[in-house]
């Protein structure tokens, strides 16, 4: 374990998953990965959970941050008493946003962003249900307007020779719904993308953003885009990333994994640093020497929980 005191066991929990079962099926056979697994999570803890290849380590962190869901019969994943395993579509999307952070051995940076691109990307998500259903509102108003303007106009453009029908009519109706509905998406997307450019160069999420990446010694490369990184400056912007939201809970998949011994001391003594000052952990290792960073280590064996190390 770490120096750091260990927070007393009276902080509430903030995640928590209760016998939980996850089962993958391989063409024709059922492979168990999760039996019964559980793990508590308190606030402002660090907890690592240490386990050999396949024993269900990252599996039960992708239950824990709502990336996969648990076996119908399996107990429930709770995140300050309520059951995110039960989520769905907006719901869900709004805890994986907001409430926990994810940090993945590889990074997940997209090559074509810079720095700061893909430390805001999170930040980009509306935050609001009325803002997300904006680009149906303008493809719906334009084409209601052009369903309006087929009515008044569309009969003009056809020949004289041609009659009006019924058919004919609905035909045109349609026609101009559509094209209403291609405007107001194309009128959106005009004033939406310099209002999303403004955000990332000047805007309360940036700023916040910019002083992470400073933080983590980054502040030189704001502009350079991912390939231009080391492996060490990757994650440290994929943990900027992660952290962007402000999450109470950071999800940490063998984030030193795919590093040198050196680098991956650095990130890990960042993330000490976090969590100094109030970030919860749960990490991801195989390594006992990682997991030695952690408040406490819950080692899994086989899909179950074999031993808690306070």
């Amino acid at each position: 374990m770490n120096d750091q005191t260990v927070h007393p066991p009276q902080a509430s929990v903030v995640l928590e998953a209760t016998d939980v079962c996850k089962t993958y099926r391989l063409g024709r056979v059922d492979v168990p990965v999760l039996k019964n697994a559980g793990i508590e999570v308190r606030e402002r803890e660090w907890v690592a959970i240490l386990g050999a290849s396949g024993s269900g380590k990252s599996t039960l962190l992708h239950l824990l941050g709502g990336l996969d869901r648990p076996d119908p019969q399996s107990g429930p994943v709770r995140f300050r008493n309520k059951d995110v395993s039960k989520l769905r579509g907006g719901g869900m999307d709004r805890y994986r946003n907001r409430d926990v952070g994810f940090v993945f051995q590889f990074y997940h940076l997209l090559p074509e962003l810079t720095v700061l691109e893909n430390a805001l990307l999170s930040t980009l998500v509306p935050r609001r249900p009325a803002t997300a259903l904006a680009p149906l509102l303008a493809a719906g108003l334009g084409m209601l307007a052009g369903a309006v303007g087929g009515w008044f106009f569309g009969p003009s453009v056809l020949p004289a020779a041609d009659a009006m029908t019924e058919v004919r009519l609905w035909v045109l109706l349609l026609t101009w719904a559509v094209v209403g509905a291609a405007i107001g998406m194309a009128l959106f997307q005009i004033f939406a993308v310099p209002t999303q450019a403004a955000r990332i160069r000047g805007g309360e999420d940036a700023e916040a953003t910019r002083r992470i990446l400073t933080e983590f010694g980054l502040g030189e490369r704001l502009r350079h885009r991912s390939t231009e990184l080391s492996g060490g400056e990757r994650q440290r912007t994929a943990i900027a990333r992660a952290l962007a939201n402000d999450p109470k809970v950071l999800l940490a998949d063998e984030p030193t994994g795919n590093l040198d011994a050196a680098t991956g001391r650095e990130i890990l003594d960042l993330l000490k640093r976090r969590h100094e000052d109030g970030l919860t952990i749960v990490m991801v290792t195989h390594d006992p020497a990682v997991a030695d960073y952690a408040d406490r280590v819950v080692r899994l064996k086989d899909g179950q929980v074999i031993q808690e190390d306070a």
